[in-house]
């Protein structure tokens, strides 16, 4: 039998589009229409920071060509911002006006970076979102400009080490003690921050940017509040992100720190999910709410609601998996599974031939809940269902011992 639904899909990145290939895999045979912002068909986000910086590849890889979109026999709308949701009526209003009634309402409008005022209006400033943004940047680099980063979190840190790799001079300034240290530790962040300053970027923790020098238009230098004047040819803001949500505000959706979610995705009307940047799902693993900004976590959530949303009797499971990231800065993946943050506590095991490779064990009340090894792909795998069952940080140790030689510390 047909299924003579309307589903609608808000949001054309990873997770709009992993939701329609999991509808029809599943037989969803309905009208499934996909609505993206930006004037480019559904594209792979992480090359932005590494490979179309470098200029290895002049655009970020597409998630699927038009001919394979075609197959999902999508209604699909690029260049199509939402602007409001009226919940009771079950339409989304357009930018253009145009009104579109759904049976179902799947919200993937991800997030957007936090904009920096200062540097409001400047040709040369950036944040790094789109394949517009990277090309921008792209552009100061293959020139060997003089870039400065603003914010060293996983974006701002693979900005640089892109950046440095190909030869630019990079500044990298973080209001914190060291680069990540509210999400990876201070142990974990003096690494990174090792790591960095070992490649040749100027990396100044604990610091603000006082005044800015702007000249036809561009910024030309950041003034710091001792008095050093640095000269820059571009500036990247990574700031953090903000869940794209003012366009739900008004529909009743619980909205905190993101669309609230239960562990499948359903928001608190029914009909309606949300997933993504934009979302706060509940991990029936930890027994918590997070908004996880994560590649596979996204991917993970897709493959849910479209299994909530399909008829039939296929396998329906909560949201259970151990999150997972990775960042590639000068030749090595940085691997982290679980919840590190800079409030647990953290063992550090030096692995490599120079205890060049460590693996950084986050725990409370001595149980595991995250670890981040740098060139341990193994070891970082190897440890995942352990996490997965908050078992015993000596467990892991352990184990991480027996696949890798220990250097003492």
């Amino acid at each position: 039998m047909s299924d003579e639904r309307s589903v609608v899909v808000v949001g054309a990145g990873l997770g709009g589009l992993r939701v329609c290939e999991g509808l029809r895999r599943l037989g969803f045979d309905g009208s499934l229409t996909l609505v993206g912002a930006e004037d480019e068909h559904p594209y792979d986000r992480p090359p932005l920071s590494k490979e179309v910086l470098k200029g290895t590849r002049p655009n970020p890889p597409v998630l699927r060509g038009v001919d394979e979109l075609a197959e999902l026999g999508l209604d699909l709308r690029i260049a199509s911002t939402a602007l409001e949701l009226d919940s009771v009526a079950q339409q989304v209003r357009l930018a253009d006006g145009e009104v579109i009634g759904y049976d179902v309402l799947v919200v993937a409008t991800g997030a957007r970076p936090r904009p920096w005022a200062m540097g409001a209006g400047a040709g040369n400033v950036w944040t790094l979102r789109t394949a517009e943004d990277a090309a921008g940047i792209a552009a100061v680099i293959a020139e060997r400009g003089r870039l400065a980063v603003l914010g060293a979190g996983f974006i701002g840190c693979e900005v640089a080490a892109s950046a440095r790799e190909m030869g630019c001079e990079v500044t990298l300034l973080e209001m914190l003690p060291t680069p990540l240290s509210r999400v990876i530790g201070v142990e974990a962040g003096e690494e990174i921050a090792r790591r960095h300053r070992a490649a040749g970027v100027d990396l100044r923790c604990g610091v603000t940017i006082e005044e800015v020098v702007v000249e036809a238009g561009r910024v030309t230098a950041i003034r710091l509040p001792d008095g050093a004047v640095i000269e820059v040819d571009g500036l990247v803001a990574g700031l953090g992100v903000v869940p794209n949500v003012e366009w739900v505000e008004s529909s009743g959706l619980l909205v905190d720190d993101g669309i609230v979610c239960n562990a499948v995705g359903e928001t608190s009307h029914e009909s309606v999910y949300a997933l993504g940047d934009v979302a706060r799902w509940v991990n029936v693993t930890s027994g918590r709410h997070r908004r996880v900004e994560h590649w596979t976590t996204t991917s993970e959530q897709a493959t849910i609601v479209a299994a909530q949303i399909a008829d039939g009797t296929h396998e329906r499971r909560p949201l259970d998996e151990v999150p997972y990231f990775w960042s590639d800065q000068y030749g090595t993946k940085i691997q982290c599974l679980g919840e590190p943050s800079g409030t647990a506590d953290v063992t550090v095991v030096h692995t490599g031939p120079n205890g060049d490779r460590p693996l950084f064990v986050y725990s409370r009340a001595g149980l595991m809940v995250g670890v981040l090894g740098f060139g341990l792909a193994r070891v970082v795998m190897r440890l995942r269902p352990l996490l997965a069952e908050r078992a015993p940080v000596e467990r892991a140790l352990k184990i991480a011992a027996e696949l890798h030689p220990v250097v003492p510390a």
